[in-house]
C-alpha cells in the first residue's frame, strides 16, 4: 500500500506564505467564535483576497494536511490547529528573553526568601538570587509571559502537566511512548539536587527530560491523599516549593541489585515512603510515625 503521507518539506512549505498563515488564522477565530466551518466566500472575505483564482490556489495548498473540506465549508485539521496554536503562541515569532518576576517561597539550599523567575532560551528558569541554586526550570511558550499576569501559575501547571505525562511514559510534544531510568548522573539540563533522577526520553521526537522522582509523583494519588489527611492541597503548593521533591535529604537508595530508591515525604508526626525501581515506577509505599 502507497503511503500517502505528504513529504515533511512539503507540508512545511506549504504554510511558508502569508495568505495561507492569514487562512489558518481566520479559520482558528472562526472555531473560537463557535463556527466549525466557514464557508468559501466567507473564508475569502475574512482573508481580504479579491482574486479568486489567487486564493483558491493558496487554500488548495492547505487542504488536506492543514484544512478539512466539510459540507459546511472548510475547517482546520488537528495538524492546522497545532499550527494555530504555535502562532498564537508566539513560538516562531515570540522572543521573551530577559522577563524577570520573583517567586513564592524559599530555597531549599539556603532557606532564603530569594527565588526570583527568569525567562531565557524558550525556558522558564526558577533560581535563588543568594546562593544562585537553580530549583526548577522547564521549557514554556513565549508569548504568555507577556500577556498574563499570573505567569508563575500558568509555568506551574504547564510544568505538572509535562511532568505527570512523563511519568505515564507519555510525550506532550508528539504523543508518542516515552522511555524512562533512573540514573545518578547529573546532566546539564537537569532540576533539583538528588542523587537520582528519572531519564525519560521520547522515541521518535525530540522530548527528553532528567527529574527527580518527587516532581513525577506529586500528583500520585498516595501522595494527594496523604497531604489531603493533613489538611493540605497540594495542587496549591508551586513545584519549586517542595522540598521533598527537590532535594537529596529526602531521596535514598534502598538497595543497589535490584536498584531501589525511597522517597520521603514528611508532615508533622508522619511520613509517607513511595519505592522505585530502576524504570521509575511506584513498586510499594507505607506510612510511618
Amino acid at each position: 500500500m502507497d503511503d500517502a503521507r505528504p513529504d515533511p518539506a512539503d507540508a512545511l512549505a506549504a504554510i511558508g506564505n502569508e495568505r495561507r498563515v492569514s487562512m489558518i488564522y481566520e479559520l482558528q477565530q472562526a472555531f473560537r467564535e463557535g463556527e466549525y466551518a466557514l464557508p468559501y466566500a466567507e473564508l475569502k472575505r475574512r482573508v481580504g483576497v479579491r482574486d479568486s483564482g489567487n486564493f483558491n490556489y493558496h487554500l488548495q495548498r492547505l487542504v488536506g494536511q492543514y484544512v478539512r473540506k466539510t459540507a459546511d465549508g472548510y475547517t482546520l485539521t488537528y495538524a492546522g490547529r497545532k499550527v494555530a496554536s504555535a502562532l498564537t503562541a508566539g513560538i516562531f515569532t515570540k522572543q521573551a528573553d530577559g522577563t524577570t518576576l520573583s517567586a513564592s517561597g524559599t530555597c531549599y539550599n539556603c532557606h532564603e526568601e530569594s527565588l526570583v523567575a527568569r525567562y531565557e532560551h524558550e525556558r522558564v528558569c526558577i533560581a535563588c538570587a543568594d546562593c544562585g541554586e537553580e530549583l526548577l526550570h522547564n521549557p514554556f511558550p513565549p508569548a504568555p509571559t507577556t500577556r498574563r499576569n499570573d505567569l508563575l501559575s500558568a509555568f506551574d501547571a504547564w510544568t505538572r502537566r509535562w511532568n505527570a505525562l512523563a511519568f505515564a511514559r507519555t510525550c506532550s510534544e508528539c504523543g508518542s511512548r516515552m522511555d524512562g531510568e533512573l540514573t545518578d548522573a547529573t546532566p546539564t539540563l537537569s532540576v533539583g539536587d538528588v542523587p537520582y533522577r528519572l531519564r525519560v526520553t521520547c522515541r521518535e521526537c525530540w522530548a527528553m527530560s532528567n527529574l527527580p522522582p518527587g516532581l513525577l509523583v506529586r500528583d500520585h494519588p498516595k501522595v494527594v491523599e496523604f497531604h489531603a489527611s493533613h489538611g493540605v492541597d497540594i495542587a496549591s503548593i508551586p513545584s519549586w516549593n517542595l522540598d521533598w521533591a527537590l532535594h537529596h535529604d529526602y531521596l535514598g537508595v534502598v538497595s543497589d541489585d535490584p536498584l531501589r530508591i525511597r522517597l520521603r515525604i514528611p508532615l508533622e508526626d508522619e511520613e509517607l515512603q513511595l519505592t522505585f525501581d530502576r524504570k521509575g515506577t511506584v513498586v510499594s509505599t507505607a506510612t510511618t510515625r
